[in-house]
């Protein structure tokens, strides 16, 4: 990894801990609503921290563990996570702080808080650690009962250049699961950053050399991996169906507390996802950044949705309600909130997706409590774009060497179903 000298705004760094090392137990500071999970170390200069304490293993449980950025948690990073899942009855996940991730990697794109709740929001994550160091260590292992530590068939190295896992492989804890080719955070910066409409289905528009994003590798979706991240559940009969659309670009905690307060009116919440060219005319500029079949996996990672329905119309209307026997249909207050904007004029007054919701009396807006968009994240890459550019080139190199670097037993991984 490298370190990436950045002119990113301190003021936007949200500090989890506050403490020398040599600083007594009693001058830690606790973030609001957190448990501090390992206060019998007063010398550890990762306090650790999570929203409940510690769960109790029960007899016989396997608990598996991962830990990394999770930046702008994408479909790359939940599919890693629900194979280390399925290799256990419980996953804990631990995720590292803003410093932390600049000191071995560079500027995150999200905020501490925002990763640790997208976190929480997956729905194969039993666990969130808060503010866990970028070298896996036996002794937290230990601590939370872990029995496997699970990581992508990537090398992940300390600024020395050691594994940071080695210590976890000396102890033979260690698990490998396939990596997703073809999306990362490194990616989906690089198409903010260079405004391309590569990564759209069925488009063919030039990638310029100077491109840092290979969109050569762009995933392909397939049945399979659909029906991998989906519940496999339908409507009971005395369900009450909640119905939420948008486009779900770079699915975000803003769209996940919309789609959690969703629930509080019914029993079974369907995302309603458009097609990538209804978003294009509606937001225009290279919108959307993910792709749908991208957008349908992100949200299908979500705790909080049951179904998801690909290429809705952009205005609900009666039909669709009566064919997804809808009760009520929710939206953000702030629009964007689902990427819903107002659309065009109609009989000389301006309407909105939901008229025909609104009028039947089933409409109801929610407060996501945050003012994070697609757009405010797009704007804090652009904000810090020389910054990113150094990112991107030192991770292609990076990621050109471990390719190089890549034990034998790391090669031909076979994803875990």
């Amino acid at each position: 990894m490298n370190q990436c000298c950045c002119s990113i705004n301190p003021k936007s760094i949200t500090p989890h801990y506050s403490r020398k090392p040599s600083q007594s137990i009693n001058m830690v500071q606790v973030p609001p609503g957190r448990v501090h999970l390992n206060p019998d170390e007063p010398d550890d200069v990762y306090p650790m921290f999570g929203v409940t304490a510690v769960p109790p293993k029960k007899a016989g449980t396997i608990r598996i563990w991962v830990d990394g950025c999770f930046d702008m948690l994408h479909f790359g990073h939940t599919n890693a996570i629900r194979q280390a899942a399925s290799l256990g009855a419980e996953l804990f996940v631990g995720s590292h702080s803003d410093e932390e991730i600049i000191r071995y990697k560079g500027p995150p794109i999200m905020h501490a808080d925002e990763r640790y709740e997208a976190l929480r929001g997956c729905k194969w994550v039993t666990f969130v650690v808060e503010n866990y160091p970028y070298v896996t260590r036996l002794k937290d292992m230990d601590r939370f009962e872990i029995d496997f530590v699970a990581h992508g068939d990537d090398i992940s190295v300390d600024l020395n250049g050691r594994n940071s896992y080695q210590e976890i492989i000396d102890a033979g804890r260690f698990k490998v699961v396939k990596r997703t080719d073809g999306i990362s955070t490194t990616d989906l910066v690089g198409r903010m950053l260079l405004c391309t409409k590569d990564h759209l289905q069925d488009n063919n528009v030039h990638v310029p050399p100077e491109n840092l994003a290979d969109t050569s590798l762009r995933y392909l979706t397939t049945s399979r991996k659909i029906v991998q991240f989906s519940n496999n559940t339908t409507p009971k009969s005395d369900d009450k169906i909640v119905y939420v659309d948008g486009s779900f670009d770079l699915f975000h905690i803003g769209h996940m507390r919309v789609l959690e307060k969703a629930r509080s009116f019914g029993t079974y919440v369907i995302a309603g996802i458009h097609e990538d060219d209804v978003v294009n005319r509606q937001k225009g500029k290279n919108y959307p950044i993910m792709n749908l079949n991208e957008r349908v996996l992100g949200v299908l990672s979500c705790r909080y949705v049951d179904e998801v329905v690909m290429g809705v119309p952009f205005r609900v209307t009666k039909d669709l309600i009566d064919k997804l026997n809808i009760d009520v249909v929710v939206a953000g207050r702030n629009l964007e909130d689902v990427d819903a904007s107002e659309s065009d004029v109609e009989g000389g007054s301006p309407s909105t997706p939901y008229d025909v919701p609104k009028g039947l009396g089933i409409f109801h807006e929610v407060d996501s409590g945050t003012d994070l968009t697609t757009d405010r994240l797009i704007e804090r890459v652009v904000e810090n774009r020389r910054a990113f550019l150094e990112r991107q080139a030192a991770k292609k190199k990076k990621d050109s060497a471990s390719e190089l670097a890549k034990p034998a037993e790391y090669k031909n991984i076979r994803e875990v179903c």
